[in-house]
C-alpha cells in the first residue's frame, strides 16, 4: 500500500515517514478530558509482510514485487517455515498482515498463513480499494480477520493520478462496503495528504467524504519523498517540487479540526479512531511492544533486540529460516531515549515524572521552554504536545533529551 501504518520501522528514529515536519501558528490544542495512560501496558503482535502488489506507487519505499503471481503460493509456503522455525514463546494479541498489497494474493493462501499462529484479538489486513472483494473477505474472517484497512489516499481524482494510484474514488466506498458485508465491523482508511496539484479544498473534501462512509478509524500522512522511490529520484532530478511544509501543517491543522468536530479521538500523531477503535496493533510499535515479523524485509523486535529480514525475494524464499539482514541490541539509554521519542507521538502525553526516571534527567527547564513556545502544555504531570508540537514533534523531544543527564539509566 505504501503508506506507514502496520509496517515496524527498524528504529524509532526521528523525522518518520508520515509524521507532519511543518511549523504552524502558535496554537495550543482543543481543551477537551484529561487523557489518561491508557497504553502502559505492551502486547505482543505478528506482523506478517506480503510484498506483492499489481504495480508500484511513486512514493512506496517498502519491499515490494510487482505481479509474480507464479511465487505467490511458494512464499506463503516461506511464511510457514519461517514461523515454525522463530518458535516464538507467547501467545499473539494481534496479528497486522500488511504489504505490498495483500488482497491482491489468492486469499486461500493467506487463510493458511493465519493458521498457523492461532486466533488473536486484533486481526487486520491491509487493501486496495480496487482489490477488496465481499468473498476474499468473508473467507479471511472466518480465519479470524476483525479488521481491514484500506489504502484509499485521497478520493480527489487528480490527486490519485499524481500519486500513481490504480484505483478510482468511487472504489474506496465500493471497497468500505464489500467488507461491511463480510461482516467486518472494524474499517480504516489511509489517507496522503500533500501531494502535487493537491489544493487544501481537495484535502478537506476528502476527509468529509471519509468521514461520510462511518469508518471506525483514519490514519492522515504527510506525503514523504523517500530516496529509494521514483519520487525521489524525480525531486533528485529537479523535475519535482517536494512538498511545501507551509501547506503541509495547514493540511494537518485541517484534519485535527474536521476530525474532531466529527467525533474521532486523535490518539497518535497521525492517528484517529472513533472510541475504543485505536489499532492495537500499531500500539505495540508505540509502547516498545514486542512483534515479531514474517517476510521480506519484515523487522522483530523482542526486549530491545532487533532483527530484520532480506528485501531479496529470492534470497528469503531460498531459507526464510535464515533470512536475517541484520540486528542491534539497544543500550539501556538508547532504549530510554527511544521510549521518549515513540511515547511523544501518543495523544496521552508523557508522565514526566516518569520521563525523568527513565532518562535520567531534569526535565523541568525545558518542560517550562516548551510550554512558553507553545509546544506542549502540562496537566497534571503529563506533558501533552499542542498541534504546533505535533508538527515538531522531532524538536520537542531533541529538547528534552538535551537536558542535562542526572545520573546513569
Amino acid at each position: 500500500m505504501g503508506t506507514r501504518k502496520g509496517y515496524p520501522p527498524a528504529r524509532a528514529a526521528p523525522a518518520r515517514a508520515g509524521q507532519p515536519r511543518a511549523q504552524a501558528p502558535n496554537r495550543a490544542a482543543p481543551a477537551g478530558p484529561l487523557r489518561r495512560a491508557r497504553y502502559a501496558v505492551p502486547v505482543t503482535g505478528l506482523y506478517v509482510h506480503v510484498p506483492f502488489c499489481s504495480a508500484l506507487c511513486p512514493y512506496c519505499d517498502f519491499a515490494v514485487v510487482v505481479g509474480r503471481r507464479e511465487q505467490h503460493e511458494r512464499y506463503a509456503d516461506a511464511l510457514l517455515a519461517e514461523f515454525e522455525a522463530a518458535a516464538w514463546p507467547e501467545r499473539f494479541e494481534t496479528i497486522f498482515i500488511g504489504g505490498g498489497t495483500p488482497t491482491f494474493v489468492d486469499p486461500a493462501l493467506l487463510a493458511r498463513v493465519l493458521a498457523a499462529p492461532g486466533p488473536a484479538a486484533e486481526v487486520t489486513i491491509e487493501a486496495n480499494p480496487e482489490s477488496t472483494e465481499t468473498g476474499a473477505l468473508r473467507a479471511l474472517a472466518e480465519r479470524g480477520v476483525n479488521r481491514v484497512s484500506i489504502g484509499a489516499q485521497s478520493f480527489a481524482p487528480h490527486v490519485l493520478r499524481a500519486l500513481g494510484r490504480t484505483h478510482t474514488a468511487a472504489d474506496i466506498p465500493r471497497a468500505v462496503g464489500a467488507a461491511r458485508a463480510a461482516g467486518i465491523d472494524n474499517v480504516s482508511l489511509d489517507l496522503i495528504y500533500g501531494s502535487s496539484g493537491e489544493s487544501v479544498e481537495d484535502w478537506r473534501a476528502t476527509l468529509q467524504q471519509a468521514i461520510a462512509l462511518g469508518v471506525e478509524h483514519l490514519s492522515c500522512y504527510a506525503l514523504t519523498i523517500e530516496e529509494r522511490t521514483a519520487f525521489g529520484t524525480a525531486v533528485a532530478r529537479g523535475t519535482m517540487t517536494p512538498p511545501d511544509e507551509d501547506a503541509l501543517a495547514e493540511r494537518y491543522e485541517v484534519a485535527c479540526e474536521l476530525l474532531a468536530r466529527a467525533g474521532f479521538e486523535h490518539y497518535e500523531i497521525s492517528n484517529w479512531a472513533r472510541p475504543g477503535r485505536e489499532s492495537r496493533h500499531n500500539l505495540i510499535y508505540w509502547t516498545q511492544g514486542d512483534y515479531l515479523g514474517l517476510g521480506l524485509g519484515a523487522h522483530s523486535h523482542r526486549q530491545g533486540h532487533r532483527w530484520w529480514n532480506t528485501r531479496a525475494l529470492q534470497a528469503y524464499l531460498a531459507d526464510p529460516a535464515r533470512a536475517r539482514a541484520g540486528e542491534e541490541t539497544l543500550t539501556p539509554e538508547q532504549r530510554a531515549d527511544e521510549w521518549l521519542q515513540l511515547r511523544l507521538r501518543l495523544i496521552e502525553g508523557v508522565d514526566v515524572a516518569e520521563a525523568e526516571t527513565r532518562l535520567a534527567r531534569k526535565l523541568s527547564t525545558p518542560t517550562r521552554a516548551l510550554q512558553d513556545a507553545g509546544l506542549a502544555t502540562l496537566d497534571q504531570g503529563r506533558l501533552h504536545l499542542t498541534t504546533r508540537g505535533m508538527l515538531l514533534e522531532n524538536e520537542v523531544a531533541l529538547r528534552l533529551l538535551g537536558a542535562t543527564r542526572t545520573t546513569t539509566p
